[in-house]
């Protein structure tokens, strides 16, 4: 008996897994295309630091973007939710083609397909249909693990239960799904109750009871609902960046959750319970809700590509990213709903014909639509040459976007390509030997090489703030020694744009500290993204890439830093030469300013280089570069040039310069800048009197895996071990040449080590100034590729961190409940509380010692 027990359990156990694996494979064969979709969200979120500064920023300044986008997830998932069910239905999955009759309901002109059943007694796959509903589910846990990783920092480093905190939020976002679970449940046993009866009494019975269920179901959505309201106006009127925002934001997207549920679950059984709500259960109108919120969504994408180029306030990029994904679903659903529509109508009049259940009476009737609407369904006979009609229609425009994408492909694009203005004969430019005269009235002091890596907003502004703050403890006297500036991406910008500061306000560190606040708040990240998938976007497709030359979002996010710089309002930038401009709003404004050397990378491994200072053609500086500030067909201007080394892949376009070739972002080839400050500095030692000074080469450094990079360093020295012992984590080899390849560290921590080692060299100082960070002992091991095993080296390793992040928690200074200061990201966006972590860390020792080493050095 015992083992007679055991089978039989063993036997459910295995019926049970095989219908979880059979309503499985239904599900992903209707659910592949939200699945893609949920997954590059979940990618966006991971992957993106960008993300977590972007969700800071709603919480401090802008509630109306965070609260749009609950808005637009919540729409999100029921949509995401809701349109694979038309794939079920067109690959017949359980059947389920044949037992539904299909519906043309015309609203202003566009089609609304639904649907109602033929036969009553179908059973549906709740199995299936669990899955489908955990599509929405899925966009939320995605939001759940979004707001937890953005907390992450503050929240493991502040003394809090981390742990704990995590375990709570997996439960809330566990727990709708176990609603949904429960639910679908209660619905199936209902259904085969009334299926499988013969009872009129029974039936009755059980009717009765699934009718008082379907009346808790919808008063425990209308209180969910109520809810959603109240912590919405809490939210808006007192969320902070805080341990309680974290609860109040989980709660929220838990609440959010859990409505989406009740919604999809009861939304066709409010009629039946609340008949003032029939607007809620009435399927033509959910249907047209989508269609009008994606309207609203559009206008509101037209409206910030259009403010972009009238300079009007935008809205968070993370709503703006969210919009977009939400248009791309949901018109890709639609042609695919679409399509599967016309094959159906087109048999469906054959097919009904011969079903008895099936009469035009019946039809209008069974449709769901009420009776005063049913003359806007198209009638039965007329489906087969509707479909025909638009079938034809469908063709003709797919075969036309076909060919327009072919010949878009082929077409010369000149969005992306820099302006080259013809060469004025009285330009004003420095040469290399009036230049040199200014140095040689220097050597009476060391010379310096300022270098600045690469990092988005992130290392444009720690770039700038590091510079005026050197300036400030030197009294103006370091740029008075220092040879050139070069650097890579964001880095490269922070120079650029500080040295146009330099000229306008000379010493006075106030002004420019304004200034660079002024930088480092202004949304680069919504104009990027809404022209990226906008209007740029568009002008790649013929005849739309011949509209409008050289205007994409890499010039209006010029224009932005000129105006801002300059206090100007115009949307178009200056045409003089990269050259003449330095030297007359630079260089001549205080009769010395150290050169610009912009980095790019071309397309076929070579160097860009825009240097500020002409010199002959057949003298090489920079190796194995083209010279493109003295091109021989014109000259490209100041922030143009600027703008060639802040092209970052997918985010940025590559910058197009007529018959030179593509060029992107100097990071692809040396994210440092300290490559071209070798270059000048070799070809200064050509020079009897530049080279008996000494040099010292001062690297801005801003990313957190430098600093980590750095840690390591100064642990090994500390405690004099060469090698860690790790356990390697295991890494395909896709993976590893992946990694190996996309990592823009390798030429800047060669020359890191290669400027350590040359410093030896009494006439040759290097001094790296890190950007600080607090850092985990599992991010050390993240980046050194395994476990660590030796038990002593954990140890000490764990004190050492502890030791050194106790010196950056010191100075940012913020253990009140309300957090001021978010660690910065690689972004285009930065918050309010990134911002005052910079002006905090500046005073850090780290930053200090490295300041006061170079003041000794010029008071030498």
């Amino acid at each position: 008996m015992l083992f007679k027990n055991i089978g039989n359990l063993a036997l459910r156990f295995l019926n049970f897994v095989d219908n979880i694996v059979s309503a499985f494979g239904k599900f992903g064969k209707s659910s592949y295309l939200s699945l893609l979709f949920l997954g590059i969200i979940l990618l966006m979120v991971q992957g993106l630091d960008q993300a977590n500064t972007l969700l800071v920023d709603m919480i401090e300044d802008d509630k109306i973007s965070l609260m749009l986008c609950f808005v637009v997830i919540s729409v999100f998932a029921s949509v995401l939710s809701h349109y694979p069910r038309y794939i079920y239905y067109a690959e017949d999955i359980n059947k389920s083609r044949d037992d539904h009759q299909w519906y043309v309901y015309k609203w202003l002109g566009y089609p609304i397909f639904t649907f109602s059943k033929i036969d009553k007694t179908y059973k549906q796959d709740f199995k299936a249909k669990f899955f489908r509903h955990c599509l929405g589910l899925v966009i939320f846990i995605i939001w759940h693990y979004y707001i937890y990783q953005t907390f992450y920092p503050k929240l493991v480093f502040s003394h809090l239960n981390a742990d704990l905190i995590k375990g709570i939020t997996l439960l809330l976002s566990v727990i709708p799904a176990l609603v949904l679970i429960v639910l679908l449940d209660k619905l199936d046993v209902y259904q085969d109750k009334i299926v499988g009866a013969t009872d009129e009494v029974i039936i009755k019975q059980v009717k009765a009871e699934k009718h008082k269920f379907y009346a808790l179901g919808v008063t425990a959505l209308l209180l969910v609902i109520g809810l959603v309201l109240i912590t919405a106006i809490i939210l808006i009127s007192s969320l902070k960046f805080s341990l309680v925002g974290y609860w109040l934001l989980q709660i929220f997207t838990f609440l959010l959750a859990l409505m989406y549920i009740l919604f999809r679950v009861f939304r066709v059984y409010v009629r039946n319970v609340y008949f003032s709500l029939n607007f809620v259960s009435d399927s033509i109108a959910y249907l047209r809700y989508y269609f009008v919120f994606a309207i609203l969504v559009i206008l509101f994408l037209i409206y910030s590509n259009v403010a972009v180029h009238y300079s009007w306030n935008l809205l968070n990029a993370m709503l703006i990213l969210l919009c977009y994904f939400f248009i791309f679903y949901y018109s890709i659903a639609c042609l695919v709903k679409y399509f599967f529509m016309l094959t159906i109508f087109k048999s469906q009049k054959k097919d009904l014909d011969k079903n008895p259940l099936v009469t035009k009476k019946s039809y209008l009737y069974n449709s769901g639509v009420p009776a005063d609407k049913r003359h806007k369904l198209l009638p039965l006979d007329e489906q087969k040459s509707f479909a025909a009609r638009r079938r034809l229609i469908a063709s003709a425009i797919t075969f036309f976007i076909i060919v327009l994408g072919i010949i878009s492909y082929n077409s010369e694009s000149v969005i992306h390509e820099l302006e080259i203005y013809e060469n004025s004969a009285d330009e004003d430019v420095l040469d290399m030997e009036a230049f040199k005269l200014k140095l040689r009235e220097r050597t009476n002091k060391p010379l310096f090489f300022v270098a600045a890596h690469g990092g988005g907003l992130k290392a444009n502004i720690w770039t700038m703030k590091v510079l005026n703050e050197i300036q400030h403890k030197s009294n103006g006297d370091f740029l008075n020694q220092t040879i050139s500036f070069s650097g890579a991406s964001g880095g490269m910008m922070g120079l650029s744009l500080y040295s146009v500061l330099g000229g306008k306000y000379a010493n006075d560190f106030t002004a420019i500290g304004n200034k660079i606040d002024e930088v480092a708040f202004e949304n680069f990240a919504s104009k990027d993204l809404s022209l990226m998938f906008g209007y740029d976007f568009v002008r790649k497709l013929y005849p739309f890439s011949k509209i409008g030359k050289y205007r994409d979002r890499s010039y209006y996010s010029m224009v932005t830093y000129r105006n801002i710089l300059e206090n100007e309002t115009s949307m178009t930038l200056d045409s003089m030469s990269f050259n003449a401009y330095w030297k007359k709003h630079i260089f001549d404004e205080r009769e010395y300013f150290p050169s610009l050397i912009i980095n790019t990378a071309k397309t076929n491994g070579k160097r860009g280089v825009f240097y500020s200072v002409k010199y002959p053609n057949d003298s090489t500086i920079f190796h194995n570069s083209d010279n493109l500030s003295q091109l021989y067909n014109g000259s490209i201007a100041y922030y143009e040039s600027v703008s060639s080394t802040n092209r970052f892949p997918a985010l940025s376009p590559a910058a197009k310069i007529s018959s030179h070739g593509h060029y992107i972002d100097a990071g692809a080839i040396d994210n440092s800048g300290l490559l071209s400050s070798y270059d000048l500095h070799n070809y200064l030692l050509k020079d009897s009197t530049l080279n008996k000074t000494p040099k010292v080469f001062v690297e801005i450094v801003n990313g957190r895996n430098n600093y980590i990079w750095y840690l390591i360093q100064k642990f090994k020295k500390e405690h004099k071990i060469s090698q860690f012992e790790i356990d390697e984590i295991e890494q395909d080899n896709i993976v590893a040449d992946l990694k190996t390849g996309l990592n823009l560290d390798k030429i800047p921590n060669y020359l890191s080590d290669f400027f350590v080692d040359i410093s030896k060299d009494p006439k040759i100082t290097y001094i790296p100034i890190y950007l600080p960070f607090q850092i985990e002992l599992k991010e050390v091991e993240r980046f050194l590729g395994g476990e660590l095993t030796n038990t002593n080296q954990v140890i000490e390793l764990e004190y050492f961190l502890n030791r050194e992040n106790a010196k950056v928690k010191k100075e940012i200074n913020d253990n009140a409940d309300i957090w001021e200061t978010y660690e910065p990201t690689l972004a285009r966006h930065l918050s309010a509380s990134t911002i005052k972590y910079y002006d905090r860390v500046i005073q850090s020792q780290l930053i200090t010692e490295q300041i006061n080493a170079i003041n000794i050095l010029l008071e030498e």
